[in-house]
């Protein structure tokens, strides 16, 4: 048998073998990705609200102490905290200010008997009921000119957008609901003015954020304003009678 002979089973064999190599080695694909479900899921994990607030920064806070239209330069998608801090330090705030101011009045009028008759007689003086108050105060508010302004603003805003923003530019109102909290115990005419004052300055602020906001366009501004503090009066209000 001659060498050429004695080689070609070799030959085939590698031919034979060959193109099953070729094909065995595209069969290593990468495992699929899992699907991406948005920053704006349906719920924040525990794990992603523990690295938001690991993530807070205080020069931000002190910027929104400072000046709350600073919240104009939030990202929602990664700053949506520091919404969640300053609403909830703005509803503590207005119920620590009612609050205190009210036990202040109790002090000066009525002696230790009185109070604790008093505040026993009178369901409304429980600080529970001031705390919702403040709390469906600032929804109730935030709610309709968010609805109103995706309704006739030229921009449509998602609630995560509205709660940085909005709720953002709380923080400083609430630090001074504090402060006139305090100050009821030394001066309730202080206290109140002091109070009242934050009160009006955050009504303009959150309706002129809404409007830049939502972009209405000039000639729907006041049609805006009228339809959104009608509407917010009309449940606040009714929200006012049922828990008091």
């Amino acid at each position: 048998m001659s060498d050429k002979e004695h080689n070609q089973p070799d030959l085939h064999k590698r031919e034979g073998t060959e193109p099953g190599e070729a094909q065995a080695a595209p069969s290593a694909e990468p495992s699929p990705q899992p699907p991406y479900t948005g920053a704006a899921g349906s719920g924040q994990s525990p794990s992603s609200v523990s690295s938001a607030m690991a993530g807070v920064e205080s020069g931000k806070l002190i910027d929104l102490l400072r000046n709350p239209s600073s919240a104009l330069n939030l990202q929602p998608q990664k700053d949506w905290m520091y919404g969640a801090i300053g609403a909830i330090v703005g509803v503590i705030g207005f119920f620590f200010w009612i609050w205190c101011f009210q036990e202040a009045i109790k002090q000066k009028l009525f002696s230790v008997l009185g109070n604790l008759f008093l505040y026993s007689i009178l369901g409304m003086a429980t600080p529970g009921k001031y705390f919702l108050i403040g709390l469906f105060s600032v929804v109730l508010l935030v709610g309709t000119l968010t609805v109103l302004g995706n309704w006739q603003g030229a921009r449509k805003r998602n609630w995560m957008e509205v709660v940085t923003l909005q709720g953002s530019s709380q923080l400083l109102f609430g630090a001074v609901w504090i402060v006139s909290g305090l100050l009821a115990f030394m001066s309730l005419q202080l206290s109140m003015l002091l109070g009242a004052a934050a009160l009006l300055i955050n009504l303009l602020l959150l309706v002129a954020q809404a409007q830049d906001f939502h972009e209405v366009s000039r000639e729907r501004r006041f049609l805006y304003i009228v339809y959104a503090m009608g509407i917010y009066m009309l449940l606040l209000f009714f929200v006012y009678s049922i828990i008091v």
